[in-house]
């Protein structure tokens, strides 16, 4: 069983329950997830108030198996029986800032920066998926912009956003017109040109998971752009 008290079992947050399950199927050799819920059943402790303790373990499962780190066993005839895949080896070894991270990224990045940096991301090139993530913004934004090669960085963003600019917004407020080159360009001077010069290292991988979607949310307000441009 879990080391957690029960009553800490009901307030954890799903996903960090579910890893303190995962460890003690490590440590205990469980092989069938039905069987492992029922020796909860068995506790005093996580029968009372109305079991809600033994729901949430039951939960925590059901959520292992929905996240691809428990998988049926080859060979056996019962649904139950299962064994810890690598993505469940992977979590426990890299613990709950890491499994959230790569959940983030999993749903709903957009497609032209998952194409460039989730691989990257999920092996831990954390540094590569940045840069990869802000170049595509970079040569998207010059496409739209009609710019070449020639302009590019920060001049490019501010060039291409500034009042006027190609891909300024003529309704907009001035505020909003000058908030909007101001992310772009201090986006791309903090997350990609870094990187470009030097070596970074993005040791947090929940700042890392972050910057990705922050370049994501650049590729989704181009695609508004190129809309309004249409």
């Amino acid at each position: 069983m879990i080391t957690v008290a029960a009553q800490d079992a009901v307030e954890l947050p799903v996903d960090e329950l579910a890893l303190h399950v995962l460890e003690d199927m490590l440590r205990s050799g469980e092989w069938n997830s039905y069987n492992y819920c029922l020796g909860y059943t068995r506790d005093e402790r996580y029968r009372e108030n109305g079991g809600q303790a033994m729901r949430a373990i039951s939960e925590a499962v059901q959520w292992l198996w929905s996240h691809g780190m428990l998988a049926n066993k080859p060979g056996e005839s019962n649904p139950q029986a299962m064994f810890v895949t690598r993505r469940g080896h992977e979590a426990v070894a890299q613990g709950i800032a890491t499994v959230r991270s790569v959940n983030r990224l999993q749903d709903n990045l957009h497609p032209l920066i998952e194409a460039k940096a989730r691989r990257q991301f999920l092996i831990g090139e954390y540094e590569n998926a940045i840069f990869v993530s802000m170049k595509a913004v970079e040569v998207r934004v010059r496409q739209l912009a009609g710019f070449g090669d020639d302009v590019f960085g920060t001049d490019l963003m501010t060039k291409a956003f500034k009042s006027g600019g190609p891909l300024s917004d003529p309704a907009a407020p001035s505020g909003e017109v000058d908030g909007t080159m101001m992310l772009f360009r201090g986006a791309y001077a903090v997350l990609r040109n870094p990187s470009g010069h030097r070596e970074v290292s993005f040791d947090d991988v929940t700042e890392a998971s972050e910057a990705v979607m922050t370049a994501s949310l650049l590729m989704r307000m181009l695609d508004k752009i190129e809309r309004r441009l249409k």
